[in-house]
């Protein structure tokens, strides 16, 4: 970010950077694939070309790969079998972190707060009921939700139709892409975010560091009571407030 400019709403993805399971993640679809596919994929390999995916978009990798390409019945199965894991993890232990926890709550007090991830809404609204974050996230864009994942914007495209649409209609009808902050820990996301307009804060935890932090205006380690104390400071509930929110670094 550049130039000062307006923070009227905050976008989050969800997994690696509001919830804190990728290697949860991980463990799952490597189980899973292992399981009903006979096919070995280790952490490296997730790391560093499924991560940031939709989950569709990983199991058609996956099937792709190892020539089972086309099979809608085993993907759809595969997809759901993740789904009913993650969401019996998730209630037993919450994998959003008590600092992320207190982010969402301290900015949603002042600006609309949303999730765009290519997860599906059975984990995401799961994670967040878990959480207690239900009241607190007014618009979750799933990968259920979109054709296309990232790094393409469709997503964050869709979720700033949804923010337009929050009452107060007069305050939010006007918000611009460029007024909406975003939280990503994949390449794939900071590019989804950029293309879609909208600034990314870099969440370092799944991606190269470095370069994550060539896609991101700024970086932190995580989401915590740290960045809210310097996030909150920067968001208006109304147009016309130019607010400086600095580039590069890393906080928290």
């Amino acid at each position: 970010m550049t130039a000062a400019q307006a923070v009227r709403a905050a976008l989050l993805d969800f997994n690696g950077t509001l919830s804190d399971d990728e290697p949860l993640l991980c463990e799952l679809f490597s189980s899973i694939f292992s399981e009903y596919l006979g096919v070995v994929l280790d952490a490296d390999e997730y790391y560093r070309s499924l991560a940031g995916l939709s989950d569709a978009e990983i199991v058609e990798t996956i099937l792709e790969m190892h020539d089972r390409g086309g099979d809608t019945e085993l993907a759809s199965f595969l997809q759901q079998e993740k789904t009913r894991r993650y969401c019996r993890e998730v209630l037993k232990r919450p994998r959003i972190r008590p600092g992320a926890v207190h982010l969402v709550r301290e900015v949603a007090r002042l600006v609309p707060v949303g999730v765009v991830t290519g997860a599906v809404h059975a984990e995401v609204d799961a994670a967040i009921e878990a959480a207690g974050l239900a009241l607190d996230v007014r618009v979750v864009v799933a990968g259920d939700d979109v054709v296309r994942g990232k790094p393409d914007p469709e997503g964050y495209e869709i979720a700033l139709a949804a923010l337009r649409a929050l009452a107060p209609r007069e305050v939010f009808a006007t918000l611009d892409a460029c007024e909406v902050v975003v939280f990503e820990d994949s390449i794939a996301g900071a590019r989804a975010a950029n293309a879609a307009g909208m600034p990314c804060v870099g969440v370092v935890g799944t991606a190269d560091p470095a370069l994550l932090a060539s896609e991101a205006t700024r970086i932190v380690n995580r989401l915590d009571e740290e960045v809210a104390e310097w996030l909150i400071p920067m968001l208006a509930t109304g147009p016309g407030r130019n607010i400086d929110l600095g580039e590069g670094g890393s906080h928290g």
